[in-house]
């Protein structure tokens, strides 16, 4: 149960109705990681080796992205 998201509104929209873990782009910034935590209620749990590459910009600010990394909530 692993989801790919493209921007902020699916991020908000599957972290709130579908168990499991999101997969989605990020600029590295704590800040967004922090506004995602506050917006979205997750966490980041990983950013695997293998990387995919599911767009070019971060999934919270929009600015060019550096990794993909794997989404969570804490239940």
């Amino acid at each position: 149960m692993t989801y790919s998201v493209k921007n902020l509104d699916e991020m908000i929209e599957n972290a709130a109705n579908r168990p499991g873990f999101i997969k989605a782009m990020w600029c590295g910034e704590l800040a967004c990681e922090e506004k995602l935590k506050e917006v979205a209620g997750v966490t980041s749990r990983c950013i695997p080796f293998e990387q995919e590459q599911i767009s070019d910009v971060c999934v919270c600010c929009g600015k060019p992205a550096k990794n993909m990394l794997y989404w969570g909530k804490a239940y």
